[in-house]
């Protein structure tokens, strides 16, 4: 029997240099564990900074339950296809963070509960951003183009789950970013976290994937010395905090990798989140 084969009940997962390759693309052998994982009665949850329409097919079809999307600020019934939980940022802040943002030359897009939104100027911002191939090639096919991103919200009025900003690299500096950290450090209200190329993903402040997966364990009944997470970045520093078993993949972030029981043996691109599951924690 593997070590926490019957101290896990719950599985989450980060998907970006987490459960996907850098390519952006999830493994057979990936896929084939998460399958596993349903079939011996343990629930494998995504956990990601990713809007619903970002999480690959591969994934929502390998019999998952939930699913956790914008840092926390949307919880989902995939079987249901239904929204139980969500986090939405205050209009008055987004009038307020768009003004500041339309005097920058950064990428600032919006994450609604099933879609994400940047405008056209956004397009050339991305060529410069600091990112691979996959990853610019990715946010190009999982965003709806918008003329204005200002005059879209204040015509749609969506409920806004996440404000993400990308920047241009130039040399060894980020365009923007200081400036966008200041106008932040003035709004208690908001939580910021870096999400992966060096960007700030902006949610309300009880939105994080910790909180949401305390929601989690409250509504399954599953206690949170029972949960398990797995992560890379800075935004996953939340739910590694508060599962009762955390793990950082070898890939990870040295803060992460600090407050973290358990190292994967292999990175993202060695399936090493999976090959963990199947080794640790699978009957």
């Amino acid at each position: 029997m593997s070590i926490l084969t019957d101290k896990v009940r719950i599985i989450c997962t980060d998907l970006d240099g987490t459960l996907l390759r850098s390519d952006k693309t999830i493994s057979d052998y990936s896929v084939n564990i998460l399958k596993k994982v349903a079939l011996q009665g343990f629930t494998v949850i995504p956990v990601t900074g990713r809007h619903l329409g970002g999480i690959p097919e591969q994934i929502k079809n390998a019999d998952i339950s939930f699913a956790i999307c914008s840092n926390g600020a949307g919880l989902y019934d995939i079987r249901k296809k239904s929204l139980i939980r969500e986090e939405s940022l205050p209009e008055e802040i987004i009038l307020k963070l768009l003004d500041e943002f339309i005097k920058l030359d950064i990428m600032a897009d919006i994450f609604t509960s099933k879609h994400a939104y940047t405008d056209y100027r956004n397009l050339d911002i991305l060529k410069d951003i600091d990112a691979s191939e996959p990853v610019k090639d990715y946010i190009r096919k999982s965003r709806v183009v918008v003329d204005s991103i200002k005059d879209f919200y204040i015509c749609k009025k969506p409920d806004v789950q996440k404000l993400t900003i990308n920047f241009r690299k130039t040399g060894s500096i980020y365009k923007g970013r200081e400036e966008i950290r200041e106008i932040l450090s003035h709004y208690d209200s908001l939580e910021y976290v870096t999400g992966g190329a060096n960007n700030i993903e902006i949610t309300a402040k009880n939105a994080t994937k910790g909180k949401c997966i305390e929601y989690l364990s409250d509504i399954t009944g599953v206690p949170l010395s029972e949960i398990a997470a797995i992560g890379d970045t800075e935004n996953d520093i939340s739910m590694i905090n508060t599962a009762g078993i955390g793990i950082a993949m070898k890939n990870a972030d040295k803060e992460l990798k600090e407050i973290s029981k358990y190292i994967t043996e292999f990175d993202n691109d060695e399936d090493g989140a999976a090959r963990f599951i199947d080794k640790m924690i699978l009957r």
